[in-house]
């Protein structure tokens, strides 16, 4: 009887020292499952780390290297352009200088256009009339002369040195020398009845 004790109780105590095992072997299993999750983290972290502390100095040393390459261009450039400058200011001076001087004759050539023309056309200088555009002047040659017989003159002054007329200015020109001229004397009152007698008729037309 008492070896048949012995023997249960034995055999119980091996059943509890298996499951003691097994709930240990299992706990170090998982234990050691998250021992190597945790490592594997902290791998992929450093590595996550070490890759931006790299993106971040290459970004540094290349907006560093963009800086000194940019300052050294400016330098060469600035040195250069100083180099240029010293040698062709003496040129670029007179050069504008003479387009200064041609451009204020030019305008002075406009305004006094009729007293250099008066001796080359033998026109009056008060018979020129300006107007601009199409055309420059009008000039009325023997107008201030009542024994002449007057002449229509059309003029454009040209300031520069090309003498190239403009399209509108071709028109005109053409027109002229076609004889597409008139005179037309306008009695101002008849403009006024004509314009009347239309606006009454609309008035009558809402009536």
């Amino acid at each position: 009887m008492s070896v048949e004790i012995l023997g249960g109780v034995s055999a119980l105590l091996l059943i509890i020292l298996i499951l003691v095992i097994a709930y240990y072997s299992k706990k170090v299993s998982q234990l050691n499952k998250k021992i190597t999750e945790l490592q594997l983290n902290s791998q992929q972290q450093a590595q996550q780390i070490a890759q931006q502390m790299f993106s971040n100095w290459v970004n540094q040393y290349s907006q560093e290297l963009q800086k000194q390459l940019e300052q050294s261009i400016k330098q060469q450039y600035e040195a250069k352009f100083e180099t240029w400058k010293q040698q062709y200011e003496q040129m670029i001076r007179k050069d504008a200088i003479a387009r200064s001087v041609n451009t204020l004759l030019g305008r002075i050539g406009e305004e006094f256009a009729p007293i250099f023309l008066a001796d080359k056309y033998q026109v009056n200088p008060k018979d020129f009339r300006h107007l601009g555009s199409p055309v420059d002047y009008i000039a009325f040659k023997g107008l201030s002369d009542d024994n002449a017989d007057p002449e229509v003159i059309f003029i454009e002054v040209k300031s520069g040195k090309s003498t190239s007329l403009t399209e509108r200015e071709r028109k005109v020109r053409d027109a002229i020398r076609n004889g597409k001229v008139r005179y037309e004397v306008v009695s101002l009152n008849d403009l006024i009845g004509e314009v009347q007698e239309k606006i009454n008729e609309e008035i009558n037309k809402l009536s």
